[in-house]
């Protein structure tokens, strides 16, 4: 597997892993106009020497003012519990630090046990938590806010 920067011909891959993976997915039009951003920076796991493949997992971000928010991140259904998305993550880690970013945060649904097990084991903490900020169907479900240093800012 190889991670790369997301290019205009992921993005309908990018939608159908999100309509897959989320109650509430970006559409392709949504993911375009995110892709337009200056402050994005995206990210997709390709396979081995499969340039021309759907990804196997991607992470959109944005990134500006010394800070970056983790937008959304999915795995493929029949890639998960394979390091996938830790691989994917390692590398937005080291091209965000490398872009100036000193610390990221991102928004979690408190239920999503293996991706709150992930952000820990990567060196994300708790800094607050969104009463019902995620619906699925009739329920609302909190979503816990996590941040991490990736590096000391400059005085």
């Amino acid at each position: 597997m190889i991670a790369v920067p997301l290019m205009p011909g992921h993005l309908a891959a990018v939608a159908d892993l999100e309509a897959a993976r989320f109650e509430s997915p970006m559409t392709l039009r949504q993911l375009r106009d995110l892709a337009a951003q200056p402050a994005f920076a995206g990210f997709v796991m390709l396979p081995e020497g499969g340039k021309d493949a759907d990804p196997l997992a991607y992470a959109l971000c944005l990134a500006g003012g010394g800070g970056a928010d983790l937008v959304s991140i999915a795995t493929a259904p029949d890639c998960e519990r394979r390091g996938v998305a830790t691989r994917l993550l390692d590398h937005v880690l080291v091209r965000l630090t490398e872009k100036g970013c000193e610390d990221i945060c991102l928004e979690v649904a408190i239920d999503n046990v293996a991706a709150l097990a992930l952000y820990h084991r990567l060196g994300f903490a708790q800094v607050g938590r969104r009463t019902g900020y995620y619906r699925r169907g009739n329920m609302l479900v909190d979503a816990i806010v996590m941040r991490r240093q990736l590096r000391q800012p400059v005085p």
